[in-house]
């Protein structure tokens, strides 16, 4: 359960680094969600190498009981880079499950967070390795936990929409 808890951090988070967040309509804020992932007991790790890694795509995927997420790094010389970052935060993400509300608070960023929350409430994890970067699913049997995911998903596919946009 940390293992899965610490990566799907991990790999939730190298999306929302290469989309960052609307300040302007549509465009990427990367200096925020840069400042905020430097912060991130977890993201700290990939946000000292997303200049390396350079640009990504992502896309979300809706499932009958949750929901998909692949990553894609587009220089594949700099996957290497990506597994190794992604790696150094699930190491260090493994303390996330026992951590307590109020450390939630202080060493996560707002999306690790969130996934911090679905998973205390029973949702299920996997993760993987792609050729091209990596996929995360999000599932759950329970429907008040299926709609959190969905809501989940549904800011996910507007970052993914934004990578679209600024790459």
């Amino acid at each position: 359960m940390k293992k899965l808890v610490s990566m799907g951090l991990v790999l939730a988070f190298a999306a929302i680094a290469a989309a960052g967040s609307s300040k302007d309509a549509g465009k990427p804020d990367m200096a925020a969600m840069m400042a905020e992932m430097s912060k991130c007991s977890v993201c700290k790790h990939l946000a000292s190498k997303m200049d390396a890694i350079g640009p990504m795509a992502m896309e979300v995927v809706t499932l009958n009981n949750g929901m998909a997420m692949l990553h894609n790094v587009k220089d594949s010389s700099k996957l290497p880079i990506f597994h190794a970052a992604s790696d150094a935060c699930a190491k260090a993400g493994e303390a996330c499950a026992t951590m307590t509300d109020a450390q939630v608070k202080t060493d996560l960023c707002s999306f690790c967070q969130e996934i911090h929350g679905l998973m205390k409430q029973g949702a299920s994890m996997s993760v993987g390795k792609t050729k091209t970067g990596d996929m995360m699913v999000f599932s759950s049997n329970d429907e008040a936990v299926q709609k959190q995911i969905n809501a989940m998903a549904a800011k996910c596919a507007m970052m993914a929409s934004m990578m679209q946009a600024s790459n």
